[in-house]
Protein backbone atom coordinates (compact mmCIF):
# COMPACT_ATOMS: atom_id res chain seq x y z
CA UNK A 1 0.00 0.00 0.00
CA UNK A 2 2.66 1.93 1.02
CA UNK A 3 4.41 2.04 -2.96
CA UNK A 4 0.49 2.90 -4.47
CA UNK A 5 0.55 5.91 -2.33
CA UNK A 6 3.80 6.98 -3.12
CA UNK A 7 3.12 6.70 -7.04
CA UNK A 8 -0.19 8.18 -6.58
CA UNK A 9 1.42 11.29 -4.60
CA UNK A 10 3.69 11.67 -7.44
CA UNK A 11 0.61 11.69 -10.09
CA UNK A 12 -1.44 13.80 -8.00
CA UNK A 13 0.38 15.99 -5.78
CA UNK A 14 -2.61 18.00 -4.38
CA UNK A 15 -3.63 14.95 -1.94
CA UNK A 16 -3.64 15.37 1.58
CA UNK A 17 -4.80 12.58 3.93
CA UNK A 18 -7.60 13.53 5.45
CA UNK A 19 -7.47 15.80 9.19
CA UNK A 20 -3.80 15.99 8.37
CA UNK A 21 -2.52 19.23 6.72
CA UNK A 22 0.68 17.83 5.05
CA UNK A 23 0.85 16.65 1.19
CA UNK A 24 0.82 13.10 0.85
CA UNK A 25 4.06 13.36 -1.56
CA UNK A 26 5.53 15.25 1.74
CA UNK A 27 4.52 12.19 3.79
CA UNK A 28 5.79 9.90 1.23
CA UNK A 29 9.20 11.14 1.68
CA UNK A 30 9.21 9.84 5.43
CA UNK A 31 8.36 6.10 5.46
CA UNK A 32 7.85 6.05 9.07
CA UNK A 33 5.50 9.01 8.91
CA UNK A 34 3.77 7.83 5.85
CA UNK A 35 3.11 4.48 8.08
CA UNK A 36 1.62 6.37 10.92
CA UNK A 37 -0.59 9.17 9.40
CA UNK A 38 -2.08 7.66 6.30
CA UNK A 39 -1.47 3.42 7.20
CA UNK A 40 -2.25 3.36 9.99
CA UNK A 41 -6.06 4.44 8.99
CA UNK A 42 -9.09 1.98 8.29
CA UNK A 43 -10.63 1.83 4.92
CA UNK A 44 -14.06 2.59 4.38
CA UNK A 45 -16.59 1.04 1.70
CA UNK A 46 -19.00 3.07 0.53
CA UNK A 47 -22.51 1.60 0.09
CA UNK A 48 -24.65 4.50 -0.21
CA UNK A 49 -24.23 8.20 -0.50
CA UNK A 50 -24.19 10.57 2.41
CA UNK A 51 -27.66 11.93 3.33
CA UNK A 52 -29.06 14.04 5.87
CA UNK A 53 -31.25 11.95 8.39
CA UNK A 54 -34.37 13.01 10.41
CA UNK A 55 -34.22 12.17 13.58
CA UNK A 56 -37.71 10.42 13.43
CA UNK A 57 -36.12 8.16 10.97
CA UNK A 58 -33.00 7.03 12.59
CA UNK A 59 -34.53 3.40 14.44
CA UNK A 60 -36.02 2.80 11.58
CA UNK A 61 -33.17 2.72 8.93
CA UNK A 62 -30.76 1.01 11.73
CA UNK A 63 -33.24 -1.39 12.46
CA UNK A 64 -33.75 -2.21 8.45
CA UNK A 65 -30.56 -1.86 7.57
CA UNK A 66 -29.33 -4.25 10.15
CA UNK A 67 -32.27 -6.72 9.11
CA UNK A 68 -30.82 -6.24 5.88
CA UNK A 69 -27.47 -7.08 6.05
CA UNK A 70 -27.38 -9.45 9.50
CA UNK A 71 -26.67 -12.53 6.91
CA UNK A 72 -23.60 -11.28 5.74
CA UNK A 73 -20.29 -13.03 5.05
CA UNK A 74 -16.88 -12.33 4.96
CA UNK A 75 -15.34 -11.91 1.32
CA UNK A 76 -12.54 -11.65 -0.48
CA UNK A 77 -12.10 -7.72 -2.48
CA UNK A 78 -10.02 -6.99 -4.91
CA UNK A 79 -8.96 -4.10 -6.20
CA UNK A 80 -7.94 -3.46 -9.76
CA UNK A 81 -7.92 0.15 -10.12
CA UNK A 82 -7.49 3.21 -8.68
CA UNK A 83 -9.06 6.93 -9.50
CA UNK A 84 -9.60 10.19 -8.10
CA UNK A 85 -13.16 11.82 -7.03
CA UNK A 86 -15.11 14.86 -5.71
CA UNK A 87 -17.72 15.28 -3.95
CA UNK A 88 -20.67 16.70 -5.17
CA UNK A 89 -20.33 20.12 -3.50
CA UNK A 90 -16.46 19.95 -4.74
CA UNK A 91 -15.25 20.45 -1.26
CA UNK A 92 -13.25 17.56 -1.18
CA UNK A 93 -11.31 15.21 -3.30
CA UNK A 94 -11.09 11.50 -2.36
CA UNK A 95 -8.60 8.84 -3.51
CA UNK A 96 -10.28 5.72 -4.43
CA UNK A 97 -9.86 1.77 -5.06
CA UNK A 98 -12.01 0.78 -6.96
CA UNK A 99 -13.67 -3.11 -7.19
CA UNK A 100 -13.94 -4.38 -10.37
CA UNK A 101 -14.18 -8.09 -10.42
CA UNK A 102 -13.20 -9.97 -7.14
CA UNK A 103 -16.14 -9.18 -4.42
CA UNK A 104 -18.46 -6.72 -6.47
CA UNK A 105 -21.29 -8.93 -6.40
CA UNK A 106 -21.37 -9.33 -2.99
CA UNK A 107 -20.90 -5.40 -2.60
CA UNK A 108 -23.33 -4.80 -4.93
CA UNK A 109 -26.07 -6.86 -3.23
CA UNK A 110 -25.87 -4.77 -0.22
CA UNK A 111 -25.35 -1.39 -1.90
CA UNK A 112 -28.70 -2.76 -3.53
CA UNK A 113 -29.80 -3.33 -0.08
CA UNK A 114 -29.18 0.15 1.06
CA UNK A 115 -30.70 1.74 -1.60
CA UNK A 116 -33.55 -0.43 -0.63
CA UNK A 117 -33.89 0.95 2.72
CA UNK A 118 -32.91 4.61 1.43
CA UNK A 119 -35.98 4.57 -1.15
CA UNK A 120 -38.05 3.76 1.59
CA UNK A 121 -37.19 7.16 3.64
CA UNK A 122 -37.10 9.40 0.59
CA UNK A 123 -33.48 9.28 0.63
CA UNK A 124 -31.10 9.33 -2.15
CA UNK A 125 -29.92 6.05 -3.73
CA UNK A 126 -26.31 5.56 -4.57
CA UNK A 127 -25.04 7.31 -7.63
CA UNK A 128 -26.21 5.73 -10.78
CA UNK A 129 -22.54 5.28 -12.48
CA UNK A 130 -22.23 2.75 -9.35
CA UNK A 131 -18.61 2.70 -9.20
CA UNK A 132 -18.08 0.34 -5.89
CA UNK A 133 -15.15 2.38 -4.48
CA UNK A 134 -12.93 1.78 -1.13
CA UNK A 135 -12.44 5.59 0.63
CA UNK A 136 -8.67 5.41 1.25
CA UNK A 137 -9.15 8.43 3.55
CA UNK A 138 -6.18 10.10 1.96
Amino acid sequence: MGQFLKRVSSVVPNLHVVDFDVPLNTLCKEEHKLEQVALGREFQISLGRIVPIRVHQIDSIVTMLRQKLQFQKRYWIDFNKWEVFINDDRTRTFLSLEVITGGLPEITKQIQAVNEVYKFHNLLEFYKVCAVIINCQV
